[in-house]
Formats: structure tokens, C-alpha cells, sequence
């Protein structure tokens, strides 16, 4: 990500790849390894099994997590860089 993209949107790219992310291994692990699990697997290769299910759960929780983080009450915060304020100011002659 270049350095000009804001806070907001570098949040909102997390939140969507740890919903996608989580929900996709979620899905894909949940069907592909325990569904099609034996009863006659070894406990290792249960918890193995078990191990992207989990991963997925923990991801889409992030997501929630940072889905609830308060925003800042002023939107120009998010979109506006760091130095704006010295920037208004030189442009303004002050």
C-alpha cells in the first residue's frame, strides 16, 4: 500500500480480508477436513483437522474486532494526511 492511502481505508482492507480470509477457510476447512474426517483418525491428525477451522474463526473475530473500533468524530481525520493542517496554512499566506 503506498503511503498517500489513508488510516480508514487500510482498516477497511483488514476488516474485508479477515472476513473473507476467515469465512473462506472456515468453509473450505470446515467441508474438505472434518467433514470427511474418520472416526479411526489419531488424535494429532484430529486437532490437525481442526487447526484451519479454528484459524478461520480467530480471523473473522479480528474482523469483528476491528469492525468495532471506535472512528474518529471528524471524517476529515481519516482522509486527510498528517501535515494537512501546515499545508492549509501555507496555501491560506498565514
Amino acid at each position: 500500500m503506498s503511503k498517500s492511502s489513508s488510516p480508514y481505508v487500510r482498516r477497511l482492507l483488514w476488516i474485508v480480508a479477515c472476513f473473507v480470509g476467515g469465512f473462506a477457510l472456515l468453509c473450505v476447512s470446515g467441508w474438505a477436513l472434518v467433514v470427511n474426517g474418520s472416526t479411526q483418525d489419531s488424535a494429532l491428525v484430529t486437532a490437525l483437522r481442526w487447526l484451519p477451522v479454528a484459524t478461520g474463526a480467530i480471523t473473522v473475530a479480528a474482523g469483528f474486532f476491528l469492525l468495532s473500533l471506535p472512528v474518529p468524530e471528524d471524517p476529515e481525520d481519516f482522509f486527510l494526511p498528517d501535515d494537512a493542517d501546515g499545508e492549509l496554512e501555507r496555501t491560506d499566506g498565514k
